[in-house]
């Protein structure tokens, strides 16, 4: 369970993070926000005494696991979503910074958060805000 909150610590310094980033790059908004979500979903792996190594792994745990399939449902599209922003050209044309909050935040990231939340009863998790991101 201590790894537990090696993920929560982490999670929270991320999330805190996506709050400081410019809006001229909404590709590493969306990025930080994949990995804030990163570990909250480790953080429930820990819980479970899961061990993902890695991406492939992580997510053949999520999508083959019942338990994780809400989760799955919203971690795949912002995993997905920050390739695409990360690896291929034009960040822009795949997210607008205008969009963040509702197709990336709402959509994606508060979803599993609160999944997380749900399937960890036990664990205590920070008290946390809406992200307030930096205005355009």
């Amino acid at each position: 369970m201590a790894n537990i909150q090696s993920h929560m610590s982490q999670w929270v310094h991320n999330r805190s993070l996506l709050e400081h980033i410019p809006a001229k790059y909404p590709d590493w908004i969306v990025t930080v926000a994949f990995y804030t979500a990163l570990q909250a979903v480790d953080a429930l792996l820990a819980y479970d005494n899961v061990t993902a190594y890695s991406h492939d792994v992580r997510n053949t745990t999520l999508k083959q696991t019942n338990r994780y399939e809400h989760i799955w449902k919203h971690y795949y599209p912002l995993y997905d979503l920050s390739r695409k922003v990360r690896y291929l050209a034009a960040p822009a044309q795949w997210v607008k910074y205008q969009d963040i909050d509702k197709n990336v935040l709402r959509k994606y990231l508060y979803p599993i958060e609160k999944s997380v939340k749900t399937l960890t009863k036990e664990t205590e998790w920070p008290s946390h805000h809406e992200i307030k991101l930096i205005v355009a």
